[in-house]
């Protein structure tokens, strides 16, 4: 799969229990998608409120953060599709795409897939609020 400019790519090393060795699996993300899930889970506004106590100089920083690791936790759960529904042990490229039924149902029915990560990677307080 060629990459396209308005697109992200996230790259994985990917070793399974029954593979003999890992694979590097490159998940590709369209710009437009990823701006449809920020509005969909509320992005914005829940990292607002959970930086709200935070200085300025800290916030910009945490939001810039935020944003690689919004990237890489969408990336993350459309690898884990990938995961579930039999990838070869190959180096390969997946389109999001691919997978944009199954991802709309975790954003809807459990954001937090999404938001987990971030929160944890960046040490934010438990409840979500999504």
């Amino acid at each position: 799969m060629e990459h396209r400019p308005d697109h992200l790519r996230c790259v994985f090393n990917v070793k399974k229990r029954s593979w003999k060795g890992g694979v590097q699996v490159g998940i590709d993300v369209a710009l437009e998608y990823l701006e449809q899930v920020r509005r969909e889970i509320g992005f914005s506004s829940w990292i607002g409120h959970q930086l709200q106590n935070s200085s300025q100089e800290e916030r910009n920083e945490a939001m810039h953060r935020a944003d690689e690791l919004f990237i890489q936790s969408v990336c993350t759960c459309a690898l884990n599709l990938a995961l579930h529904a039999g990838i070869e042990q190959q180096n390969q490229v997946v389109a999001v795409a691919t997978f944009v039924t199954e991802l709309q149902r975790i954003i809807h029915e459990q954001p937090e897939q999404v938001t987990d990560l971030i929160r944890l990677e960046l040490d934010l307080r438990e409840t979500s609020g999504i």
